[in-house]
């Protein structure tokens, strides 16, 4: 779709436009968690709720665009990168989507664990990569 933002100068107001033609196989989604000022860095510990699976990003593009883009427009997380505790010492962990099985796995350092997708959306979400559905997935999945 199309995103229009105002801007405000000291001299003139201008509207500034931003538009997507096309989607890419691979959407990586970072979510702002740290914030830096003069004296101290921040986290924010939201939790943010995301669709593991269907996300429609279709919505972004025109009508005209959409109706261009013959790969799909709906795509299923794959990797989601989380960041727990403090902005000082704080870990990263992976869930990772084993697409032949569809089973999810927890990766820290060396140590991996099964999860379940709705364990996924309780975390602290930093970094989110989703993968378009092919077509014939998308029929699959409309057929069962």
């Amino acid at each position: 779709g199309e995103t229009e933002k105002e801007y405000k100068t000291y001299k003139d107001n201008f509207l500034k436009k931003f538009e997507l033609k096309q989607l890419p196989q691979f959407i990586i989604l970072y979510i702002k968690r740290f914030t830096k000022n003069t004296f101290f860095v921040e986290k924010n510990p939201t939790i943010v709720n995301f669709p593991v699976k269907g996300i429609e990003f279709g919505d972004l593009l025109s009508e005209e665009d959409r109706a261009k883009h013959k790969e799909g427009t709906t795509y299923d997380l794959m990797a989601n990168i989380v960041h727990d505790g403090s902005w000082e010492k704080g870990t990263y962990k992976v869930h990772v989507l084993h697409k032949a099985s569809g089973q999810w796995y927890e990766m820290q350092d060396l140590h991996v664990d099964n999860i379940l997708p709705q364990m996924i959306t309780l975390t602290e979400a930093y970094i989110q990569i989703y993968e378009r559905r092919s077509p014939e997935a998308e029929v699959k999945m409309e057929t069962s």
